[in-house]
């Protein structure tokens, strides 16, 4: 269900966003997130999944649906020049709070081992998300804004 309103939140930031910008947003997103959790999931070991399918595509559908579109709305918010600094300060401290307790949720259920993980790991590993988000964001407008594409 989660995805699903997930998805369908698309349709509102494409009022905001040109639909290339929105897609490669989105697949830049997507494609850091899926780099990450091989990295810290497959080959450290630091991340364990439970051996049920259904858990394989939960896990799935949050890191391709679920955590780029709250990317994709955060980049938003860093976008519109309506909303204060301290508003913007505010919501990313709120983005850092979701993602770390949605992984820390996935372990209470019990979907989720963490092996030699803690919170800090957790913190920079969304830190490095959010850095490489922003600066892809930006950049891409830049050139967008270059090329006459947005304004």
């Amino acid at each position: 269900m989660l995805g699903i309103a997930a998805l369908l939140s698309l349709f509102i930031l494409k009022k905001y966003f040109h639909s290339t910008e929105l897609l490669t947003f989105w697949l830049f997103i997507s494609s850091m997130l899926f780099i990450f959790s091989n990295i810290i999931e497959l080959n450290y070991k630091w991340i364990r999944l439970n051996n049920e399918i259904t858990v394989f595509w939960i896990l799935t559908i949050i890191r391709l649906i679920v955590i780029p579109c709250l990317c994709v709305w955060l980049l938003l918010i860093y976008s519109s020049k309506e909303i204060n600094r301290s508003i913007k300060m505010i919501c990313t401290g709120l983005w850092f709070v979701l993602l770390i307790g949605l992984q820390f949720l996935l372990k209470t259920l019990n979907l989720i081992q963490f092996k030699q993980w803690n919170f800090y790991f957790s913190f920079v590993e969304w830190l490095i998300l959010w850095f490489l988000a922003v600066g892809y964001w930006s950049t891409f407008r830049v050139l967008l804004k270059k090329e006459g594409v947005i304004e």
